[in-house]
């Protein structure tokens, strides 16, 4: 019995942790915060140049709008600007209208397009006027529609694709 009591007088009273309030964080918390903010910071900062990249595209949406469908060179001069924007080397910038026909019939092959040389290229009297609207009427069409379905980036890669030589009909 006594070596019992050797043993309890041993005990000592067991200590508790600190309580820790409801509010605390332990530490790894937040290093999870703050790899949380930064990931948040970064996506942040990705939707931004994404929408200040497509900013050209909303641009030319609102200025298509603008233009009236009757004035074809003006429409084809936005687009032209639209693809300088994204590819400011891209030969179809200098190619010729039959080429240019080519590559915008490449990026919408079921929407149809009317003949640009005709289009662009014609003064007031050359022909009829019913026949001259529906055409600019289609290709302010090809247009809008082109313009919505447009990716950059298909802009950009095309690029590297060589237009076939040609002499330009200038």
């Amino acid at each position: 019995m006594a070596a019992k009591q050797q043993l309890l007088e041993q005990l000592v009273d067991i200590a508790e942790p600190a309580y820790q309030l409801s509010w605390q964080i332990p530490p790894g918390g937040y290093i999870l915060i703050v790899i949380a903010i930064i990931a948040l910071v970064y996506s942040g900062w990705r939707v931004y140049q994404r929408r200040r990249y497509l900013a050209a595209k909303r641009q030319a949406i609102a200025l298509l709008a603008k233009i009236p469908p009757s004035a074809s060179n003006q429409i084809n001069q936005l687009l032209k600007r639209v693809i300088k924007h994204y590819a400011p080397r891209h030969p179809v910038l200098t190619a010729s209208t039959r080429q240019w026909q080519h590559f915008l019939q490449q990026q919408l092959p079921g929407t149809p397009l009317p003949p640009l040389a005709y289009l662009l290229y014609q003064t007031s009297g050359d022909s009829d006027e019913n026949d001259n609207s529906d055409d600019s009427q289609q290709f302010y069409n090809f247009a809008r529609q082109w313009l919505k379905q447009l990716r950059p980036a298909t802009i950009a890669s095309s690029q590297s694709q060589m237009l076939s030589q040609e002499v330009a009909d200038v």
